[in-house]
């Protein structure tokens, strides 16, 4: 344990605190120095967004620390609306979690796991496992330096812990500080990245929010069955404006950054070389050894922990570095074009036909048709999916997920329901974007005449 205080200085919360009388401060401090939480150093929270972004370089492990933050402040809610009930064992499970919900990701987290279920699939596998389940074993991994520590100071700590990263849905209140509407992680990463990218469309008023949160028990109604009880957090009247502001910015960062034409060509390029290399071609014509843990991770033998906790994204940029001067053609021409930046040409159907759904299904049949030859050789389809609550790939709408609001009456509705509010139904929608890249200007032109039935 650490003999004193540490500081940590961060341009979003400003100075973290782990404090040497808090055990669970200190029990955090350890765990951040072990190579498993410091590998997160070596891995960029929004992948290739800076080719678009240039100060989009921060890491998930400054994130990861500020959702710590983050998750310490909502348990001090908890712990209000609590009382004398406040489970002191149940929030050190959840703190913990917080702190490491992130070490399981891999290298480029989007553009890594859209090629790993592409390899899949093409080998035949139903599905792979996500970064959750990485985090899992990670934490109980017995060759590890996790583990030790969270058994020194809890023997159950760990289990819980793992647990808790791969569940779905909350469980109690304590659950919501790390998943929930306004959970630690969605706090941190929309003001990080709204302030690393520049993109500071729409407003954050923390202070006002996590001043105007409160615990409620939510009722959620189920098929023949009795509504389940599903704690969670909601906002106080006075805190709407702020929240529908907080919704809207994190919507913004979707359209403006998440999914930005450009940085989802270069996840293409650097997912298409990930499956390539996955593609049997011996790693000699690589250049790279046949020990170099992407080669290995992506092997026909599987996907190994020992080679997944090896892989960040300067591994994977050295492996890009070496593939710029290998003899495989397909490789060498992928790694210079990421390498040097040298962007896809792209067709944005969803520009060229806006919300005309029909006439864009249409002109994509026509694209499709006409591309379908170098569809994953020289031309790739991107169809993203978003609403307001969503991540990208628009999963269902989960209850906890929803920012609700508290009414005067005592009860709460979402936050699209009010009469007044500034936020439109409709983006509680799926919205899918639809897109083409190209190599070459010639094709992308070629296609776009396609589109218009020339």
């Amino acid at each position: 344990m650490a003999d004193k205080s540490q500081r940590l200085r961060d341009p979003i919360h400003g100075l973290i605190i782990f404090d040497r009388d808090n055990e669970i401060d200190m029990l955090a401090w350890r765990l951040i120095q072990t190579p498993e939480f410091q590998r997160l150093r070596r891995i960029k929270q929004l992948g290739l967004s800076e080719f678009v972004y240039p100060g989009a370089t921060h890491t998930r492990f400054a994130h990861s620390i500020g959702v710590y933050h983050n998750a310490r402040k909502l348990m001090g809610i908890v712990k209000k609306s609590k009382g004398e009930g406040f489970d002191e064992r149940r929030s050190k499970v959840i703190l913990i979690a917080a702190l490491l919900h992130d070490i399981g990701h891999g290298p480029f987290s989007h553009a890594f796991e859209v090629a790993r279920e592409a390899i899949a699939k093409m080998r035949g596998i139903e599905a792979v496992e996500r970064h959750e389940k990485f985090t899992a074993k990670l934490i109980l991994a017995e060759d590890g330096d996790l583990l030790p520590i969270l058994n020194a100071f809890d023997g159950a700590l760990a289990k819980d812990i793992a647990k808790l990263v791969v569940a779905d849905d909350p469980t109690d209140i304590y659950h919501a500080v790390v998943s929930s509407s306004f959970d630690a992680d969605r706090l941190d990463y929309l003001v990080r990245d709204r302030y690393m990218t520049g993109a500071l469309t729409g407003s954050v008023d923390y202070d006002w929010l996590m001043d105007n949160l409160e615990t409620y028990d939510l009722h959620v109604p189920q098929d023949d069955d009795p509504p389940r009880l599903m704690p969670t957090f909601v906002f106080k009247a006075k805190g709407r404006q702020a929240a529908e502001d907080f919704l809207l910015a994190r919507y913004r960062l979707y359209t403006q950054v998440y999914l930005h034409k450009t940085t989802r060509g270069f996840e293409k390029l650097i997912s298409a070389l990930f499956e390539h290399v996955a593609s049997g071609v011996r790693p000699q014509e690589l250049g790279l050894d046949p020990t170099h843990p992407l080669v290995r991770f992506l092997s026909q033998d599987g996907e190994s922990l020992q080679d997944y906790r090896r892989l960040d994204d300067t591994v994977i940029w050295g492996a890009v570095e070496c593939m710029t001067q290998c003899q495989d053609e397909r490789a060498n021409s992928l790694a210079k074009r990421l390498w040097h930046r040298q962007n896809l040409k792209v067709l944005d159907l969803s520009v060229a036909y806006g919300h005309d759904e029909e006439q864009r299904l249409n002109a994509g049949k026509r694209v499709a048709k006409h591309v379908s030859s170098q569809l994953g050789k020289t031309v790739f389809q991107d169809e993203p999916r978003y609403n307001l609550y969503s991540r990208s790939g628009a999963e269902a709408e989960k209850a906890h997920k929803m920012v609700r609001v508290l009414e005067g009456s005592g009860g709460q509705r979402e936050i699209t329901e009010f009469d007044d509010t500034i936020i439109s139904k409709r983006l509680r929608e799926n919205t899918t974007l639809t897109r083409y890249y190209f190599f070459s200007a010639e094709e992308c032109r070629d296609a776009g005449k396609a589109m218009r039935g020339n």
